[in-house]
């Protein structure tokens, strides 16, 4: 029996361990360097979705945006995350109806630099 636990509880972990690579994976590892990623909205619409996971990640996980929170456009909003490789995606659920919305969404791989911020701007047409 106590092998049998052990195996399940190896299992979990390991289970565990791949969601979190399939969810993004944390921003912060601890005792890691670390940096900031500062998205800038300059689209005129306002985002609800932004995601961000380790560049090595097998999908870019869930927004890390709270539930009925937005980034309205000519507003910023920045996360500490460890330094290195990240994919950051930025967008707005729903529909875009008249004319005031050229994307739904934009993605970007950005390098954060230790103890530094890296800003990424998106415009009307995406990433600018």
């Amino acid at each position: 029996m106590r092998i049998w636990r052990s195996a399940a509880a190896l299992a979990a972990v390991a289970l565990i361990t791949g969601c979190s690579s399939f969810l993004g994976g944390d921003l912060v590892r601890e005792g890691e360097p670390v940096g900031q990623i500062v998205i800038q909205n300059n689209s005129g619409i306002t985002m609800n979705v932004v995601t961000i996971s380790r560049c090595s990640a097998m999908s870019h996980g869930m927004s890390v945006l709270g539930s009925g929170e937005t980034i309205p456009s000519g507003r910023s909003r920045a996360w500490t995350v460890n330094a290195g490789c990240w994919d950051v995606g930025v967008g707005r659920t729903g529909s875009c109806n008249g004319g005031g919305c050229s994307w739904n969404e934009d993605y970007a791989q950005v390098e954060v630099p230790v103890g530094r911020s890296y800003t990424i701007r998106w415009g009307p047409g995406g990433r600018n």
